[in-house]
């Protein structure tokens, strides 16, 4: 654990000791297969649930993807894609979209979904994140807010390398899906032998 992450650890929901229905104190049990807190006097159990986080993988109209550089925890100073938690009421592909326009002013449209992961991470605990193609016709507008230090578009081969591994995979499973559905720009694998 890093000095940020003890100074400053978030708890990624309420830890209950009482019950929030009726006060009871509430007891360690397995339910559904899993240690949950639970009331014994009312039966309210209490679920730990991950947060909901989207990213946007984000080109522009000469196919360069999008990377920012993090200016804050966690990951700061690492180039990644933008992204960040949903809000109460919001949909993923919205939040997608707020977040590119809170840390870009880019405006964009999801194109397509490319995948939805389960992490657990260190500062956060457990995380839901949902990725989205973002197709975006207007980056000379870019403005990064306080959240990141630099941002830019680039092509496969002059792009920072991203170390953020769950990012690493969106921008791999993207680059699989483009190849097999024949994207332009991209090889499309060949299939030898007979059938």
């Amino acid at each position: 654990m890093t000095a940020f992450s003890k100074k400053f650890r978030h708890n990624t929901m309420i830890s209950y000791s009482f019950c929030p229905v009726c006060g009871k104190p509430l007891s360690e049990g397995i339910i559904e297969g899993r240690s949950r807190m639970v009331c014994t006097d009312c039966g309210w159990i209490h679920y730990r649930n991950p947060l909901p986080v989207a990213v946007a993988y984000t080109v522009n109209r000469h196919n360069e993807l999008l990377v920012i550089r993090r200016a804050h925890e966690p990951a700061i100073h690492e180039w990644a894609l933008p992204g960040g938690f949903l809000e109460e009421g919001e949909e993923p592909h919205e939040g997608c979209l707020r977040e590119l326009m809170e840390e870009t002013s880019l405006d964009g449209q999801v194109e397509r979904l490319i995948g939805i992961y389960h992490r657990n991470v260190e500062l956060y605990g457990s995380l839901l994140v949902v990725a989205y193609k973002v197709v975006v016709d207007d980056h000379e507008r870019m403005a990064p807010n306080h959240e990141v230090s630099e941002a830019g578009f680039f092509t496969e081969y002059n792009r920072p390398q991203i170390n953020i591994p769950l990012h690493r995979l969106i921008i791999e499973e993207n680059r699989r899906f483009e190849a097999l559905a024949g994207t332009p720009g991209e090889t499309v694998p060949e299939i030898s032998g007979s059938f």
